[in-house]
């Protein structure tokens, strides 16, 4: 039809409702804003860096260049890749979050190109690495035939079902595998001080033994010699809105008081977080702004903590609070909350990898900074680096 023959307010009034799906309404949402990863490694990398210029201008397309995994959703292995640098390109990919999409770029990525015969460090295929979502032949390829394949995947994700991708991917990988959790002796052979394990609660980091044991549905436990010296009132500022509200329903939790910015601070136990997440959630606090764990003294208790945001259209200081779960440095295992916030996938993994939190129902956990044969956990405070000397004792 010829839109000059309907006035405009017709053609407003008839147009300003569009029926779809939310799956084609994720996919168009995707498609139009595919991130890719500045990765390159040789010479097919300087034809992708000329779209970045005034003459393609590849942004029009909504693609805009990160220089964070964390931040894309689309790598193009732009160059030979070694076995060398295999574990690299992997371990880039498995810290972008989902979903995220390949382009084998240049004859080098898809079967080794000119060193396939000769070479003994090549890769015969990222494919054998990674999954690919659309390959592209030539040495190197024009920035013309990148659009072109950037072109496809657009039209590949427009068609495609999110739950079977991710289905797909896990059926047909081929180079990670699950890192099976080991429960290993402590590395220490030191006696520490109890009072560094367990401190008073004004400190609002170790939680009172008294609150991992209690079986009573009351939500604000504290140390009765801690109490002594308080008077009602000062308890009471203790406790914030969450928490009475929290208290009302009555769900078990303990209030560790606020922060230095004023934001409420509670503690929750393992067994009770995954259920209080979705009550969380249901609640208003629909955004995860971090995830993060630590080690709380040597020896001790491991920590896992949740920054969580409740935002709400015209509210320009949204609600805060932080959650803390300790959990038995012996087995420290925490209920994963990515089922309820899919922005803690990569961060419960580096907290996995780094600290050794197993997260359950976590649905791919698995180291993503360490290699897959790393044994132990770097930032626990008791951890001894392999090889590890001094270093006085170098010169």
């Amino acid at each position: 039809m010829n839109s000059i023959e309907f006035p405009l307010l017709d053609r407003t009034t008839q147009n300003s409702v569009i029926s779809t799906t939310s799956n084609d309404l994720s996919n168009w949402s995707r498609l139009s804003s595919l991130w890719p990863l500045l990765y390159g490694t040789s010479c097919c990398f300087i034809e992708f860096a000329s779209l970045i210029g005034s003459r393609f201008d590849f942004d029009r397309y909504g693609l805009v260049p990160r220089s964070s995994p964390r931040q894309a959703d689309l790598i193009l292995t732009a160059g030979t890749v070694t076995m060398k640098m295999a574990p690299s390109l992997v371990r880039l990919y498995e810290q972008m979050p989902e979903p995220k999409y390949v382009i084998a770029m240049g004859a080098c990525t898809i079967t080794g190109g000119m060193f396939s015969t000769d070479s003994y460090s090549t890769v015969r295929g990222v494919d054998k690495l990674i999954p690919v979502d659309v390959y592209l032949p030539g040495c190197p390829p024009k920035p013309e035939a990148v659009i072109d394949a950037i072109t496809k995947l657009r039209k590949k994700i427009s068609r495609e079902i999110y739950e079977d991708r991710i289905r797909s991917q896990r059926e047909n990988r081929c180079f990670t595998t699950n890192h099976k959790f080991r429960v290993g002796c402590s590395t220490h052979t030191g006696n520490y001080d109890q009072r560094l394990l367990y401190q008073s609660p004004s400190t609002s980091e170790i939680p009172l033994e008294t609150f991992l044991n209690t079986k009573l549905h009351i939500n604000f436990i504290v140390n009765a010699k801690y109490l002594s010296n308080k008077n009602p009132g000062e308890i009471k500022k203790m406790q914030g809105h969450l928490s009475a509200w929290l208290v009302k329903h009555g769900l078990v939790h303990r209030s560790l008081g606020f922060d230095y910015q004023g934001i409420e601070t509670l503690q929750i136990k393992p067994e009770d977080w995954h259920s209080i997440a979705v009550i969380l959630y249901v609640y208003g606090y629909n955004y995860l702004r971090s995830q993060c764990a630590y080690d709380v003294a040597p020896g001790g208790l491991l920590a896992s903590v949740y920054h969580l945001t409740r935002i709400e259209c015209g509210v320009d200081q949204p609600e805060e609070v932080c959650i803390k779960v300790f959990a038995s440095r012996r087995n420290p295992r925490i209920p994963s909350v990515f089922w309820v916030w899919k922005s803690a996938d990569f961060q419960e993994r580096e907290s996995y990898d780094m600290l050794g939190i197993s997260y359950d129902n976590h649905p791919r956990l698995k180291r993503i900074l360490m290699p897959e044969s790393w044994i132990g956990w770097p930032l626990r405070k008791d951890y001894i680096a392999p090889n590890f000397y001094e270093i006085q004792d170098a010169h």
